[in-house]
């Protein structure tokens, strides 16, 4: 075993070099941007009346239909060139269509736009874990990953505290109503500021070039089909009742219990911060029990309190199920992560997660029509019995495929340093 392995988390965190910083802020910046638009978007596009709830679920739908659509492909062409370059253009497109969105309520051109945010997201999300994998060590990377997210949801606590307060300063400046169009529209600009940040960052990182063993066309590059395969299943799944629910927590709580936009500010504004606690977590974890075990024994322990905020009869109550709910699902999402990517060769990588992310925002798009379709027909406990039973069959799916995986890439990471260690010291004896 290497001498790292053995060293703690703070010391872990010592090994991050000059890019995993980079990440870690452009990660950063960029969430307290969506901290902002969580809060406010859906309310900006329901705001007086504009568009209907089960609108805004087929408009949320949208993007995840083109992501899904073009995921795969996104995949190959992210493991044939430069990563950092797909990230750049991605990310500039999505910029320019976000901020276009954010100056219009035309149905057709939402549409439309969430149509390219969609494919532009495919090219970032099946980029940055493959990139990153491949700038970091075993050593550091479920720390690097879960690092990341505890601070980008700090950042996001302060986004979403952020966007809570600006409509009522904005009302207060340009005399609008706290809960008017205009208050929200201006909010959403403040977030582009955020999100430019990030972009410039990515510039600033290291110039990647695509792996010369690669083939041109077809799947030669993958692998390792089975284990793709299998994690795609239970990442589906999870995905499938995510969908129902997530998208719609802002609008759950102002149907369900009438809460203001700053009350939903402080509600999502707590969510993060305990989200970010369990994310920092949840490593060290992971170091401890295992990444799987990690894995199935948080997301187990969040169902109860699924069930809780769709029974709750009160805003304490369900505010509670949600805060906890949402920490102990996704406190082991990039230890999952790092799972994924070791399970994995350099090569295969980004088309991996292509076919990942396919499936993922494939059933997330359908749901999201769902979830919408629930809400404007004013049913808030269903789909929250619906999600418990997708997570009990997500989390089974997981443990039962990947229960001696962990160990069988243990084994190997030792073989493969053996090997090369024997390399390293053999004579030369041409």
């Amino acid at each position: 075993m290497s001498g790292t392995a053995k060293l703690g988390y703070i010391d872990k965190l010592h090994l991050f070099k000059r890019d995993a910083r980079l990440y870690i802020l452009i990660m950063s910046t960029n969430a307290f941007a969506n901290g902002i638009n969580s809060v406010i978007f859906n309310l900006y596009l329901e705001g007086e009346g504009i568009h209907s709830a089960d609108f805004i679920g087929f408009f949320l739908s949208i993007s995840m239909f083109a992501t899904a659509g073009i995921s795969f492909i996104a995949g190959l062409l992210a493991d044939r060139h430069s990563r950092k370059k797909i990230l750049l253009a991605s990310n500039t497109i999505s910029f320019a269509f976000v901020a276009f969105q954010y100056l219009t309520l035309d149905s057709l051109a939402l549409i439309s736009s969430a149509v390219l945010i969609g494919i532009s997201g495919a090219f970032t999300q099946v980029a940055w874990s493959p990139y990153m994998t491949d700038l970091s060590t075993d050593e550091e990377r479920a720390h690097l990953f879960g690092f990341s997210q505890g601070l980008s949801l700090l950042a996001l606590f302060g986004g979403n505290l952020f966007g809570g307060l600006l409509p009522g300063f904005f009302s207060g400046l340009f005399g609008f109503l706290p809960e008017s169009t205009p208050a929200y529209r201006l909010t959403l600009l403040v977030a582009l500021v955020p999100s430019a940040v990030s972009l410039i960052l990515i510039m600033f990182m290291t110039n990647d070039a695509p792996c010369r063993s690669t083939p041109q066309l077809g799947l030669k590059n993958v692998t390792n089909w089975d284990f793709i395969g299998k994690y795609a299943s239970t990442i589906t799944v999870v995905g499938m009742g995510a969908g129902v629910i997530v998208m719609f927590f802002n609008l759950f709580f102002k149907y369900r219990f009438s809460a203001s936009s700053e009350a939903i500010g402080i509600i999502f504004g707590i969510n993060t911060i305990v989200l970010s606690s369990g994310s920092l977590i949840a490593p060290a974890l992971a170091d401890r029990i295992g990444k799987v075990r990690t894995v199935v024994f948080t997301e187990a322990l969040s169902l109860p309190f699924l069930l809780t905020i769709g029974l709750a009869d009160s805003l304490p109550i369900a505010v509670t199920g949600y805060i906890v709910r949402n920490a102990l699902m996704n406190m082991a999402g990039p230890v999952s992560n790092a799972f994924f990517m070791e399970g994995l060769t350099k090569e295969e990588r980004a088309t991996a997660v292509g076919v990942v992310r396919t499936g993922d925002s494939l059933v997330r798009g359908v749901a999201a029509n769902i979830g919408g379709w629930f809400l404007a027909a004013g049913m808030y406990q269903t789909p929250y019995f619906v999600v418990a039973g997708l997570y009990v069959l997500a989390i089974l799916l997981f443990y039962a495929f990947f229960k001696n995986k962990e160990r069988e890439l243990e084994l190997l990471r030792s073989i493969k340093l053996v090997a090369e260690a024997e390399h390293k010291h053999a004579p030369d004896i041409t």
